[in-house]
């Protein structure tokens, strides 16, 4: 059968390709208008082939009152191959007004007048790209037109819908305390957690990253991510259920990775209290440098010797005798300088618990932020942070969730739900 309907397409098409038969890229071109023109009219021909979500002369409303059945209304879609147009039953509710068409929930068609494959292919797209390229990108893939202005409204529903998943898997845990199942069963787990802005219409905020992290039984390293706009506590939750996902509860060692901020040990102290707790060694140093400059100023040699001393010390976990040495410092100076060594001074005797990198090294755990710095930049900054970006927060918001959902491999979960008619 497949035979014969290859046979009479290509009898179709002959003429039109036989100028070019040596260019594979016009042949390509070629068969890929016939097949989106077919594919419209054999999409056009079955879509209403059925009741299209007739379901008897009446249904329940949800205002307890029955809808009755009034007719099958047409309505126009835009598919991946063009614009078709679906008869559905459609139902009516005379006590509060409400219409209702069964097909369109069912169908996960939302109110944007695409496909589910087209709005999945517009969404995916915009992980990574502008609304403006996203359309642009559709015209050339697809030779369909949809606006940034449809694409945004797509991405903001979709996005959405994430961010109200989320927000009930939060509030259901408070009612039945049910804890997400592990998915991996990790010998040691990394959770790391910073911080990166975005420059919203009132002002740059604060997006918080997670990354989870682990190797399994092959060395094969798997990370997962969170990011949201969310005060602290809401974020530490969605880590602290992400990480029990990736096997927090099973794994023999965890290890948490920040910078020291006070709502990183908070929620360090909240979820992951049996966690060893790294002050990462990026922030350390910064900490250190800033003091060298304060001291003998920015590319000065007498700035790197002084810094280097001390990393050395930090290094191979003498911070009881850098602390020493700072305080002795701190006699020589007046000023800022004197109060640049107060603060470094405080850094660290408020983290020396959490920097004792020669123990952490002899156990062999990441003592950096890599992974998280990367995450900042590979989740948030790659899609948010592009030239001339400016975002409500409900684009943000939507946007980085549909990102999120994508980096972590969930995307085909999310569309089974069919998102766009929720």
């Amino acid at each position: 059968m497949n035979e014969r309907i290859l046979s009479e397409l290509e009898g179709l098409i002959e003429r039109e390709v036989e100028n070019f038969t040596n260019d594979l890229g016009k042949m390509e071109s070629a068969v890929k208008e016939l097949m989106a023109s077919l594919g419209k009219g054999l999409l056009q021909r079955l879509v209403n082939r059925k009741p299209n979500g007739y379901q008897g002369s009446s249904i329940a409303c949800q205002c307890g009152n029955p809808m009755k059945f009034v007719q099958h209304r047409k309505r126009n879609i835009h598919t991946i191959f063009g614009w078709i147009t679906v008869k559905r039953a459609y139902y009516h509710c005379t006590n509060c007004g409400r219409g209702f068409a069964p097909y369109d929930r069912d169908s996960g068609i939302g109110s944007e007048q695409l496909s589910p494959a087209l709005a999945k292919a517009c969404c995916l797209l915009a992980v990574d790209d502008s609304f403006e390229q996203v359309s642009r990108k559709v015209d050339q893939l697809f030779g369909q037109t949809v606006s940034d202005d449809t694409v945004k409204q797509v991405v903001h529903k979709v996005g959405s819908i994430v961010l109200q998943q989320q927000d009930q898997e939060h509030d259901s845990f408070f009612t039945d305390k049910r804890i997400p199942q592990p998915q991996a069963k990790p010998e040691r787990l990394y959770v790391a957690v910073d911080g990166t802005t975005v420059h919203e219409t009132d002002a740059w905020h604060e997006a918080k990253v997670g990354c989870i992290y682990f190797e399994d039984e092959r060395f094969k390293r798997h990370k997962r991510y969170v990011g949201c706009f969310d005060r602290s506590q809401t974020f530490g939750w969605h880590v602290w259920f992400e990480a029990c996902r990736c096997g927090f509860r099973e794994a023999k060692e965890v290890v948490y990775i920040g910078d020291g901020a006070p709502w990183i040990r908070t929620e360090h102290r909240r979820h992951f209290g049996r966690a060893t707790f790294i002050i990462d060694w990026f922030h350390a140093s910064e900490y250190l440098w800033d003091c060298g400059k304060k001291l003998f100023g920015e590319g000065t040699k007498a700035t790197e010797k002084w810094v280097h001393k001390r990393l050395d010390l930090l290094w191979d976990g003498w911070t009881k005798k850098l602390l020493d040495d700072l305080k002795e410092q701190r006699k020589k100076y007046r000023g800022s300088k004197h109060q640049a060594l107060n603060t470094l001074i405080r850094y660290v005797s408020n983290n020396e618990e959490q920097m004792r990198y020669d123990v952490f090294r002899e156990k062999g755990y990441d003592i950096g932020s890599g992974a998280v710095e990367a995450a900042c930049k590979n989740v948030v900054g790659k899609r948010l942070k592009q030239s001339g970006m400016t975002w409500s927060r409900t684009g943000s918001s939507a946007t980085l969730a549909l990102r999120v959902t994508w980096l972590n491999d969930r995307w085909e979960q999310l569309w089974a739900k069919k998102p766009l008619a929720a």
